[in-house]
């Protein structure tokens, strides 16, 4: 395959990598570009990964979207006119006893956040209020990577302010929530046909192997599901790639691109179908339940399913009950569920069936937090282009990816431009 100077290479299909493409390939300045997308996947969408289980869409990625908080992805949403419904997860249901005063606690220690920029979140709580209280008051948030050591108090009341189970507890509290009905792939999915419509090229099956950034003549070594060799090394380059895939491909990430530095959570989605909604006699549909086990959190969706979602070392937890086998996964999953609903075990039905989904590196951010990070990063000897979500205030979020796939797109045109500029000037001075 031949790749030409007035080629844009893309590597990944991710909602940034489409974004990306799209922007570009509706460009005045790149009508004679070719484009080109390479996916080592057969789908496109990346983390936002819904399959249909019992004639309803799970998503076992990206699942939700708040119209006041994620703009792009409410705009795209209504511009592809997908369907979507209420995300109604926004109420706890047989709250904790601190949930009462939960509130007007982080109300008051927020503005003290600046003091402790570089603390944990949880030394910074054991400051104002003990150890106890401030394990207690993260157990009752349900989000356990608030106990990180990398997780500073303003990522901390980031994560509270923009997640619909616990933003009850900050200023968002009135925020609406929603998820597609078709789930969160239907969104990649009919960019990616807008952009095949616009001439975009599309290569799935191609992994990125190696990256050349240090030499004069900078490249990217791609293999395909022949085992054939596609080496990339003219036009210009995008990598939409989270951080912990940056650092195995030995590119010198972050040093050689970034200022900053990166860590990553992983997460854990069961998803759980029954014969009848037996949950309906509790009156816990469409409810959330914050457990004090590794279940964590624990949604009723309506009369459909039951799933749960957990991060950090209960992420783990779960990873290793499935490694232990089905029946000793769906055994543990029921005695932690009546636990967290104060019932006895026998009271529960065993599920018809079930699916789940382990992301070892669900959430990816940079440990700095900083507003100023840049929304894209390129290498500081070749100027190819790096861009995730993780770069943006949006991390681990779609809105997070289509600002990063749309912020590369600008950086690629603002060359563009650059370079018409001068051939512009070089073509009057030959011609004078």
């Amino acid at each position: 395959m031949t790749v030409r100077e007035n080629t844009i290479s893309i590597i990944g299909a991710g909602i940034s990598g489409i974004i990306c493409a799209l922007t570009l390939a509706k460009s005045n300045e790149c009508k004679k570009k070719t484009i080109r997308v390479y996916e080592h996947k057969n789908r496109v969408g990346g983390r936002a990964h819904a399959i249909k289980v019992n004639d309803h869409y799970v998503d076992l990625g990206a699942g939700r979207f708040s119209s006041g908080l994620h703009h792009n992805v409410k705009e795209q949403v209504k511009l592809l006119n997908l369907a979507y419904e209420k995300f109604p997860f926004t109420q706890l249901k047989r709250p904790q006893a601190l949930h009462k005063s939960l509130k007007s606690i982080l109300k008051n220690l927020k503005p003290l956040c600046d003091e402790h920029a570089h603390d944990s979140f949880e030394e910074f709580l054991t400051i104002y209020v003990g150890r106890n209280q401030a394990r207690e008051m993260i157990n009752a948030l349900g989000y356990d990577s608030l106990s990180l050591p990398n997780i500073t108090p303003h990522i901390a009341f980031d994560i509270i302010e923009k997640h619909p189970e616990i933003q009850g507890f900050s200023d968002n509290a009135g925020y609406e929530w929603f998820n597609l009905k078709e789930g969160f792939s239907a969104l990649p999915e009919r960019l990616y046909e807008q952009a095949l419509a616009h001439g975009v090229e599309f290569y799935f099956g191609h992994e990125l192997i190696e990256i050349e950034a240090d030499s004069s003549t900078p490249s990217l070594k791609l293999l395909n599901d022949n085992q054939q060799e596609v080496v990339i090394d003219e036009g210009e380059m995008i990598l939409t790639f989270p951080p912990t895939a940056m650092k195995k491909l030995n590119c010198g990430f972050p040093q050689d691109w970034s200022n900053y530095t990166y860590g990553s959570i992983p997460l854990f989605k069961g998803f759980l179908f029954y014969d009848t909604p037996w949950w309906q006699e509790m009156d816990l549909a469409d409810h959330v339940v914050i457990a004090n086990n590794p279940i964590r959190k624990l949604y009723f969706k309506d009369n459909r399913y039951v799933f749960f979602y957990t991060d950090s070392d209960y992420a783990n937890f779960w990873r290793d009950a499935t490694l232990k086998g089905e029946a000793h996964y769906l055994k543990t999953v029921k005695e932690l569920m009546a636990d967290a609903l104060k019932c006895h075990v026998s009271q529960l039905p065993d599920p018809i069936t079930h699916t789940y989904k382990h992301w070892v590196h669900g959430v990816e951010f940079s440990q700095e937090s900083s507003p100023n990070h840049p929304k894209t990063l390129e290498h500081k000897k070749s100027h190819i282009i790096s861009t995730s979500d993780a770069y943006t205030p949006h991390c681990g979020w779609m809105e997070g990816g289509i600002i990063a796939g749309t912020n590369a797109a600008k950086t690629v045109l603002e060359r563009v431009r650059q370079r018409q500029v001068l051939n512009q000037k070089d073509y009057e001075l030959a011609h004078v």
